[in-house]
């Protein structure tokens, strides 16, 4: 077929080595294309890189070195998913960029490798494990979530492809596989089908899957329909189909029924299989793509061959979807990227014609919108509307093919059709179904309009023009303004319900009317935001706010708002096109903080301080948390306001105080520094001070900025900055100043300490004089704390004498002080000496680390908060009975979960029931009283438990059951799950205790398929069967735990209970397929003589695949047979009986298979099978198979096997079909049986057969007739001679005369005269003449006679030649007669003319000449013929007939 002719047309969009890609990376593992936007191809040399081809522009690819092991596009988006192996592991690192951000959205590392994963949709990736299959959403933060696990079929095989349907409730799996051992070159297709709502799979045999949806007729929702082909070679017999089902029918619903077809493949493509399927859903057709470069186009609806074709000469490894335009893309090995389209202006014509398929060609051309069509399509409205079926030529002319029956001839084709009363007009029939399937054109809209202004029902007119159901015109707006206002706001919120896009384009369809909008663009905005549709609402705005108009500032403002509270990109894109200039700037600069728009913030910053707006920068810096502080600093910095308070602002929040102070001083603007320090911030101090000495500041600015501060700043960072740049001193006067004002801080002591550590022993002697020898300041505060932090830092040996005569100082501090100068018994006794029992037992316990001596001091002073302190030590070190008695003394109940942990791990349960008592006094926490109850139970204290339950409580019942269960403790949990009425966990556990009786009491009440499970194999393993029984009977009725059931059952070797049980389930109500299946399989496998009754009875209720494979198993032919047929496998069926025909051969049944196989070679492999085994049968077998086989191999079958008589009778039967292998074989038989009068009969009605070379087999038969048969053949084939030299051998004149005679050679005929007369047969010679008389020549008939004295044997044939002869001259001289008074006749009628002619001429003028006289002169005026003779009369001897004389006998 011509290339233009086509209904596919195929189109080199590029080639991969043309854009720089090596051929060697051309490959299924290197290159990818999810869709028809891009392809990705991964390249590992020169260097790693990934190469992005973007299909619009495919020769400028984008190569960007990576290194990954896999890499795809996302179909839609530039989103690329990276897939790569970490070292040394088995586990994938998922990746997923987003390269016009620059950015990685999400990652992920699979504890498993990935062996396969897609794009399933642009929001999902599908991920394929060795194990299972997971699904990745690349929104939000959530990782991959297991979907199933991979059936056991796809084990070992290289998944080709996952895919799953629109509304992602269907999931399918494709692997494929090396062939069988006998034809290993014939991949094998492995397919797994899964149900995301009934969560169970199906295992399939097929190499490519898609799915599809399709409206079938009376239905108002799609059907969800799964296309899938294969190919398979079973017994040696390849069958390759396709297949096209329904998924999850909806009930109560028309539903789409199961088609099938063949698919075709050439012989040189035998080994050839499907490698990808696509399915067009803008023509709904189906494309399958085979590895060798076969196309495959297939009707979606009626699973209809359309084409096939081989589209490239190079094996094909990848395929794409060109949704667009309904076609696909795919790629080669030589990495040629093809694209596919449907030829839409031949696509129809080319079913119509070619294929001859008349109602697929308007089906495809109304479902396509295709041309080609029209002429069937006029055709059959005008059928439907002579048979006044105006309902269907409405749907008809409403689905026609580019609209070609929309016309206003069918619009007045239905005018003119008279109404009948009481019924719809047509032509309202006809609007109302346009109506029902879309928009109007602008006259059928018109037309319609005009009914409805006429019957004043306008207010159907405003629903339609809201429904987008009419097309506007000129003419329209004419009819409908008379006298009428729409109600706008009306028609804008009817569109919004149901076509927001439509509703954007009518509201700027009325901001562009004449006099202004009808509406108020704010009410408009409004009305889209109610629906939240805040994407309309913005294209709105940003269409009719063009002007960019100061009256529009609120709008402008309220645009921006809503896109920064919703779709923040948004705005940011608005702002930076700087469309707007008059929206309210502050609170849309708010709104860009909150977004997280930071760069809008700071430009508003440097706006704001660029405009001498400084107080709102000052506001901005100081409230918001949504600019960059970085950039912001360093914009403040640079800009050197004269007001420094917004870079106070920033540096203060965020951390650069020090930056600030440099800065601050740099400027000299020593002021704010002040400010900052009074005012803003004391706390920062510090490291201002830090940063103004590294600065170099004058020690006078240093010191009065401290002092100006005093007690609001804080010392100890203070000192700390200052000592680490040696400048300690400085703080002299400071630190002299708050002792004098009787500051406790020991920070401040600390650092005078410090500063005179130079002397330490003069000055211990001084105060030693002052403090220690009554002297008016013996008692002084200060002085006697400044006396032992001297000796702590000094002399520690002096500390403890001066403990212990000192009473007047800080005791908390100088003993904080203590500990931290390792002075631990110092420290304990200025503690104690100051009755501060709980940091004293810290010093014992945390440093001194002597719980002993704690323990002593605790019941000494005994003091609850001591005793919790040396509880919570003894708890630390292990000591659990200890801490617990030690807690229960201090009345602590706060540390209760450390306390039941440490017990746990100790086991010590007696004591910490005593504690969880004591807690319970003091709290209401669910953990110590589910805890008190698992202490029970360790403890076997089950009465108290029962007790403990029925007391008001706040355990968590339910975990500590569990919990319970999972420890064996199942007495105590028997006791929860009873009380708090788990029943399925009772169950368990009643199992557990091999309660098996009240086990199964409490599965009913719990009626849970997992419970009802665990008890009946609990009783299966214990052998109380009949329990099991009325579990299992609550089991099989779900079909997903049958199986699991059958296997625990067969696995145990209980085959016998378990198929009583599955009998007992054929009764219940809920009785599903799979019990009867898997009955059916147990049968098979244990009680062989049951299964056909079975079959037979409840073949309807089967599923037939699964038996069938259980009986091929057992070897169960006659059963595996009679289940083929009812699957309509006739193919199977028939092979079935012939491989094992001991069991499964019966004639009858084997007679209605063979007519209904569909592989042709079953035919012969029957024959061959009859022949061996059945040979009595063979006729009738080949009988019912007459129409269907080749006779010619029939025969060459049977002649091979030596049994050619064997099917005699099937022979005679077809013989009318004039076979040359059948006649020859037939003629065979006749002549070994010598049944010559057979044999003449098939010679005659039969003539396609080696004539010649019978004829020679036969011709020296022994029997004449046999001879005789070979000289009529000879006859036949015009072989004269052979054949009267045998009749004359044999003396059969007869035939000899007659073959003469019908050779119609002269010579033959006058040789047999000759050869009669040497013979002496004169009445031989006689019936010859009469016999080959129009051969034989009278003269030498006479001489011949005369000679051989024979006139008398010749006479009558003289006679008759005479006789023949007189009649021949009577008819010419009857025909000149004739002919001579015609020309009589004639020359009468000219001489008539001419004088006619003569008269005329007389009248005319003299000095004219006459014109000429026709028919004067010339050949017409010659002579005739003499008269004739008269004629003779007859001879006196009748006519005799060719063969006169009486048959004469042989000779």
């Amino acid at each position: 077929m011509a290339a233009a002719n086509a209904p596919i047309t195929m189109k080199e969009v590029l080639t991969l080595p043309s854009i720089g890609i090596n051929s060697q990376f051309i490959t299924f593992t290197n290159v990818t294309m999810e869709s028809d936007k891009y392809i990705c191809v991964r390249e590992t040399a020169p260097q790693n890189s990934v190469v992005i081809i973007d299909m619009n522009m495919p020769s400028q690819p984008l190569r960007r070195p990576i290194t990954a092991d896999s890499a795809l596009m996302n179909p839609n988006t530039r989103i690329l998913a990276l897939k790569a192996q970490l070292p040394g592991t088995t586990q994938d690192h998922l990746q997923i960029f987003n390269i016009e951000a620059k950015a990685k959205m999400k990652s992920h590392q699979m504890p498993e490798q990935v062996v396969f994963w897609k794009w399933i949709t642009p929001k999902m990736l599908g991920l394929v494990t060795q194990s299972s299959v997971y699904h990745w959403s690349i929104e939000g933060d959530s990782e991959p979530v297991k979907m199933f696990d991979r059936t056991a079929n796809l084990a070992s095989n290289q998944i080709i492809n996952y895919r799953c349907d629109p509304s992602e409730k269907w999931l399918v799996l494709i692997g494929i596989a090396p062939g069988s051992p006998e034809r290993p070159q014939l991949v094998k297709g492995n397919m797994q089908l899964f149900s995301v709502d009934q969560q169970r799979s199906q295992a399939l045999e097929a190499h490519a899957a898609s799915f599809a949806s399709f409206r079938v007729p009376g239905n108002d929702k799609d059907s969800i329909l799964i296309s899938f082909a294969s190919k398979t070679s079973n017994a040696g017999q390849t069958t390759s189909k396709l297949h096209v089902i329904e998924l999850g029918a909806q009930p109560g619903k028309p539903s789409f029924s199961k088609k099938q077809a063949d698919l075709f493949f050439p012989p040189d493509f035998a080994d050839d299989f499907p490698v990808a399927m696509q399915i067009s859903h803008k023509f709904s057709l189906i494309y399958v793509i085979t590895k060798l470069g076969l196309l495959f186009v297939y009707d979606l609806e009626t699973a209809t061959a359309v084409y096939r074709n081989r589209i490239s000469p190079d094996p094909i490894f990848l395929t794409s979807e060109a949704s667009s335009v309904g076609g696909f893309y795919s790629i080669n090995r030589r990495g040629q990227v093809l694209l596919a389209t449907v030829n839409e202006t031949t696509l129809v014509p080319f079913v119509s014609g070619q294929l001859n398929n008349l109602e697929l060609a308007v089906n495809l051309a109304k479902r396509g919108n295709l041309p080609g069509a029209e002429n069937l399509v006029v055709q059959r409205f005008q059928e439907l509307f002579a048979q006044t079926k105006y309902k269907e030529a409405a749907e008809l002319a409403a689905e026609s093919p580019q609209g070609i029956l929309r016309t206003p001839d069918t619009v007045a084709k239905f005018q003119s059709v008279p109404v009948q009363a009481g019924q719809t007009p047509p032509l309202l029939q006809y609007f109302g179904t346009l109506l029902t399937r879309g928009k109007l054109n602008a006259f059928e809209s018109l037309e319609l309009s005009r009914l409805v202004v006429n019957q004043n029902k306008k207010n159907l007119l405003e629903n339609w023009l809201a429904e987008d159901k009419l097309e506007c015109s000129e003419e329209l707006g004419d009819l409908v303004k008379v006298g009428y206002t729409p109600d706008y706001l009306f028609l804008l919120q009817t569109i919004l319900r149901s076509d927001p896009q439509g509703a954007v384009n009518f509201a700027l369809m009325m901001s562009q009317m004449e006099g202004g909008c009808p509406v108020d663009y704010n009410t408009i905005t409004d009305l889209f935001l109610q629906r939240n549709m805040i994407r309309e609402a913005t294209a709105f705005l940003l269409d009719v706010l063009k002007p960019n108009l100061p009256e529009h500032a609120f709008l402008q403002t309220k645009v921006l708002e809503i896109n920064l509270v919703t779709f923040p990109n948004v705005a940011d894109a608005i702002l930076a096109n700087g469309m707007f200039s008059h929206y309210d700037r502050p609170r849309i600069a708010q709104l860009c903080e909150k977004a997280g728009l930071y760069m809008r913030a700071l430009q508003y910053i440097e706006a704001a301080a660029k405009t001498g707006q400084i107080k709102e920068v000052e506001r901005v810096t100081r409230e918001s948390n949504f600019y960059d502080p970085e950039k912001t600093k360093n914009f403040l910095m640079e800009a050197k306001l004269p007001d420094a308070r917004p870079l106070i602002n920033v540096c203060d929040r965020f951390g650069f105080v020090p930056d600030l102070t440099h800065y601050l001083y740099s400027s000299n603007m020593l002021r704010y520094i002040e400010g900052y320090v009074q005012k803003v911030n004391p706390g920062n101090a510090p490291l201002v001070v830090g940063q103004l000495l590294d600065d170099e500041c004058p020690e006078d600015f240093i010191k009065g900025l401290i002092l100006s501060v005093r007690s609001l700043l804080p010392v100890e960072p203070l000192v700390e900055e200052c000592e680490k740049r040696n400048r300690l001193r400085l703080l002299t006067q400071f630190l002299e100043h708050l002792v004098s004002e009787g500051s406790q801080d020991v920070h401040v002591h600390n650092a005078l300490a410090f500063m005179t550590a130079d002397l330490p022993h003069e000055l211990i002697e001084l105060l030693e004089k002052i403090v220690l020898q009554n002297s008016a300041f013996s008692g002084n505060f200060n002085l006697q704390n400044l006396l032992i932090l001297t000796a702590i830092k000094a002399d520690p040996s002096r500390v403890m004498d001066y403990i212990n005569r000192l009473d007047n100082f800080d005791g908390p501090a100088v003993g904080e002080v203590a500990v931290e100068a390792q002075l631990y018994e110092e420290a304990f006794a200025i503690f104690k000496k100051f009755n501060l029992n709980v940091q004293a037992v810290n010093v014992l316990l945390d440093n001194i680390r002597d719980i002993n001596r704690a323990v002593e001091f605790a019941f000494r002073v005994e003091e609850d908060a001591v005793w919790s302190q040396v509880a919570k030590a003894q708890l630390r070190e292990g000591l659990v009975s200890d801490a617990i008695e030690s807690f229960i003394r201090a009345d602590d109940a706060t540390q209760f979960l450390e306390v039941i942990h440490a017990a746990e791990e100790a086991n010590v349960y007696h004591d910490l029931v005593k504690y969880l008592l004591m807690v319970r006094q003091k709290a209401k926490e669910p953990k110590v009283d589910s805890e008190l109850i698992y202490a029970y139970a360790k403890i076997d204290r089950l009465g108290e438990i029962e007790e403990f339950i029925l007391m008001p409580n706040v355990a968590n019942l339910p975990n500590v059951g569990d919990r319970l269960y999972d420890e064996a403790l199942y007495e105590a949990a028997k006791i929860i799950f009873a009380f708090i009425s788990n029943w399925a966990k009772l169950a368990c556990t009643l199992v557990k205790l091999k309660q098996f009786q009240g086990a199964v009491d409490a599965a009913r009440k719990a009626n849970s398929s997992k419970t009802w499970k665990e008890v009946c194999f609990a009783c299966v393993d214990a052998e109380e069967f009949r329990l099991a029984q009325i579990c299992g009977l609550n089991i099989i009725v779900q079909v997903d735990d049958l199986e699991e059931v059958s296997e625990f059952y067969q696995n145990r070797g209980c085959f016998n209970e378990l198929i009583s049980l599955m009998e007992s389930g054929l009764g219940l109500e809920r009785a599903h397929m799979g019990i009867f299946t898997e009955l059916g399989v147990l049968y098979a496998r244990y009680r062989y003589e049951k299964l056909m009754e079975h079959i037979k009875l409840f073949s309807t209720r089967l599923n037939i695949p699964k038996l069938i494979r259980a009986c091929d198993e057992q070897q169960h032919w006659k059963e595996l047979t009679y289940l083929y047929i009812q699957y309509d496998e006739f193919d199977n069926a028939a092979t079935t009986v012939m491989n094992h025909s001991p069991e499964a051969w019966d004639h009858m049944q084997f007679k209605d298979i063979i007519v209904k196989v569909a592989n042709v070679e079953l035919y012969y492999k029957a024959v061959h099978f009859y022949l061996q085994e059945h040979p009595d049968l063979i006729n009738d077998v080949l009988n019912v198979l007459a129409l269907r086989v080749d006779h010619t191999r029939v025969v060459d079958i049977m002649r091979k096997a030596g049994q050619l008589r064997l099917v005699k009778p099937y022979m005679v039967a077809v013989q009318s079909n004039n076979v040359s292998a059948v006649n020859e074989a037939l003629n065979e038989i006749y002549v070994e049986e010598e049944d010559y009068d057979r044999l003449r009969e098939s010679i005659d009605f039969h003539d396609n057969f080696d004539q010649i070379g019978l004829a020679q087999k036969i011709e020296k038969h022994e029997l004449l007739e046999m001879r005789r048969v070979a000289a009529y053949i000879y006859k036949k084939a015009g072989r004269w001679k052979q054949s009267i030299a045998l009749s004359k051998k044999d003396n059969l004149y007869k035939d000899a005369m007659e073959t003469a005679s019908q050779s119609g050679d002269r010579e033959l005929a006058e040789e047999l005269l000759v050869y009669f007369i040497d013979q002496g047969k004169k009445e031989c010679f006689a019936s010859c003449l009469f016999v080959c008389y129009d051969l034989i020549r009278a003269d030498v008939a006479l001489e011949l006679a005369w000679m051989n004295n024979m006139i008398d044997f010749a006479f009558p044939y003289l006679l008759q030649f005479i006789r023949e002869y007189t009649g021949k001259v009577d008819e010419l001289i009857k025909d000149k007669i004739d002919s001579l008074k015609e020309v009589k006749a004639k020359e009468n009628e000219e001489k008539d003319v001419i004088k006619q002619q003569n008269m005329y001429a007389q009248l005319l003028p003299l000095a004219l000449p006459a014109p000429p006289m026709p028919g004067m002169g010339g050949a017409g005026m010659g002579g005739g013929f003499a008269a004739p003779p008269p004629p003779m009369g007859g001879m006196g001897m009748p006519p005799m007939p060719p063969f006169g004389m009486p048959p004469m006998g042989s000779y």
